[in-house]
Order: C-alpha cells, then structure tokens, then sequence
C-alpha cells in the first residue's frame, strides 16, 4: 500500500505543470550546491520543505520538526565521479522529476525491492563489479536505505531533475571500497581513487 502511494506522489509531481512549481518554489530557498574542485556544478540543491539549520561555523542541526522528512529538489548534471559506491546517513526516497540518470547497486540477489526494478526497469549487470544498472526515468520513485550502496554512473542532458526525500540521521556516509566502509573525508581526502 505504501508503494502505491509513493507512485501516485510520482504521478502528480512529475505532471509537468506540478514538477515547474515545486522547482520554481524550491529555488527560493538554496541549500548549499556542490561542486568540483574546478568549481563546474555537480549538483544544484534547494529545500522544499522542513531544512536542516545551520548555524555558525557551519555546524548543522535537526530541521524544526525532526519527525518529518526532510524535502529538497535536486538537479544533478554529471554522473558520480568516485569509482566506488557510496550510501547516505539516512533512510531516503527519490521522485524523477524530469530527465533520467542510470544508478548502479551491488548485486543482491534476493531483495524484493531490487527484483521488482529488475522486473518493472531491466538492468545490465557488470559482472566484473557485481552491480546491476538501473535506468531511472520521469516517474521513478524509490527508496535508498542508510548501509545500502549506490553510485550514479550516467545522466541525461541538461542533468536530471529529482525530489529527494530523507528521515533522521542513522549514521554517517562512506564509500564501500572492497567490503569495508571508507568514511566520506577519507575516501575523498584519498584522491577519489
């Protein structure tokens, strides 16, 4: 049931008349873009809907209303860059808002989740790397778990337009490099190997 509704949340955003207001309203209040050391844009980031506070020296708290999602828009226009697959700090949900990207998981034989992807989306697997490649199109909704692994491997023109979804922080994020997590300022203070 939950799923259902999480794909009728799918249906209404990416209506295109739906998907321009939540990003027109969502770039009225920038969160911070991430960039490469070139300075070309990775990622453009915007809250939607209940941000974390930053205070100064820019240590980050819980949102005002911690029991709720935390909501941003993302426009992502390059694929990631670390070889490695990395997670996030909590439990997440991503909406295609427009365009596509296509995400690579290990390969985990036996999760519903991902065995209905591979039914409902295809997928190409590396079998050198055991990881599946998914196409995420205009309409996907899924979830990404905090210890679950993933890496954008490629995006549309123009990058890709998502609604991204996270609950409370569990932990940190880190890069899975041959079975052990990497925290993240490691991994990246490694030269992104």
């Amino acid at each position: 049931m939950r799923e259902l509704l999480w794909r009728l949340a799918a249906v209404i955003a990416t209506r295109p008349a739906v998907t321009a207001w939540l990003i027109e309203r969502a770039q009225r209040t920038p969160y911070f873009h991430l960039s490469d050391a070139d300075g070309s844009l990775y990622m453009g980031r915007w809250w939607l809907f209940n941000p974390l506070r930053v205070l100064p020296g820019d240590v980050t708290m819980p949102p005002r209303w911690p029991w709720l999602p935390t909501v941003r828009i993302h426009h992502i226009m390059r694929a990631d860059r670390d070889r490695h697959l990395h997670d996030h700090p909590w439990n997440a949900r991503t909406i295609v808002l427009r365009g596509w990207y296509q995400e690579e998981r290990p390969a985990a034989a036996g999760r519903v989740d991902e065995l209905l992807d591979v039914m409902r989306f295809g997928y190409d697997v590396d079998a050198k790397q055991h990881r599946h490649d998914f196409h995420r199109a205009r309409g996907y909704t899924g979830r990404l778990l905090f210890g679950q692994y993933h890496r954008i491997s490629a995006v549309s023109e123009g990058g890709v337009w998502t609604m991204f979804w996270t609950w409370r922080k569990r932990g940190s994020w880190g890069f899975d490099v041959d079975g052990v997590k990497v925290p993240w300022r490691e991994y990246l203070n490694e030269g992104n190997q």
